[in-house]
């Protein structure tokens, strides 16, 4: 086919898209509620946009993952010890990737997403403050909430960054940075799980899934950048920030359809 200026004005919106949405995602979560709705007005089908739009979000969050790990940011012990019920959650995730009514599914992730940003930013700690140093081996509690984490972001995916900051600050007591570095390598297990089945399936356009990889190796390279740079308060009020422009625009797109 042909290349004309719409075609290549189109394969950069997306590679500018890829690398925005992975710089939201490395420093906060949520990016994909903005590239979704974005893709399917560029003429994707919604299915084939979720499979698709995993590709961007495995290499971005690569990206910064690798970058953040490189500077001593990841903790590679509590990686290996949430591994496991990670990848379990993955497997048992991808087996019922199916899909929920789109208005069910808009409001419930308005109302967790408002949740964790409430506790994320009360003065007291309700539930408990977070431990002065991360647990020494997997605790119950952990392994069955980051099994259901793996298992909710397996299938829906959608928001589930912020889950999973909220989770990690509660389980292991690292500082934003360090939970950001660890939630990235995380997230990659259950999306790699995830995007091979829908591959397998045919709803990945590998054109366009190739443009976001690119932008977003940008754009989570230069989000890790920015947290080191900025520290910790930055990226705690940058997560606060994305939560609520997140839940106002699904309340807001939930209530006009």
């Amino acid at each position: 086919m042909d290349l004309d200026f719409a075609h290549i004005a189109l394969y950069v919106a997306y590679f500018v898209l890829g690398a925005v949405v992975s710089l939201i995602n490395s420093v906060a979560g949520g990016g994909s509620t903005l590239s979704l709705p974005i893709m399917i007005f560029l003429g994707l089908p919604a299915t084939v946009a979720n499979g698709t739009n995993r590709i961007g979000l495995i290499i971005g969050n690569f990206s910064s993952a690798f970058n953040l790990a490189r500077h001593g940011y990841l903790n590679m012990k509590l990686f290996l010890q949430l591994l496991t019920p990670t990848a379990i959650g993955a497997v048992v995730g991808a087996c019922f990737l199916v899909r929920i009514g789109d208005k069910l599914f808009q409001a419930i992730l308005a109302v967790v997403i408002c949740l964790v940003v409430v506790m994320s930013n009360l003065n007291k700690n309700v539930l408990g403050k977070p431990p002065a140093a991360p647990p020494e081996k997997l605790t119950l509690k952990g392994a069955l909430g980051f099994f259901f984490i793996a298992v909710y972001g397996c299938i829906v995916q959608v928001g589930v960054g912020f889950v999973q900051i909220f989770g990690l600050t509660r389980y292991t007591g690292l500082s934003p940075i360090q939970i950001n570095a660890l939630k990235n390598a995380l997230t990659n297990v259950f999306l790699v799980v995830s995007t091979i089945a829908l591959g397998i399936n045919g709803k990945i356009d590998w054109i366009i899934a190739a443009l976001l990889a690119g932008g977003a190796w940008v754009g989570g390279y230069f989000g890790s950048s920015l947290q080191r740079k900025k520290g910790n308060k930055f990226i705690q009020r940058f997560i606060s920030v994305c939560s609520v422009g997140m839940a106002i625009a699904l309340v807001v797109d939930l209530v006009l359809k």
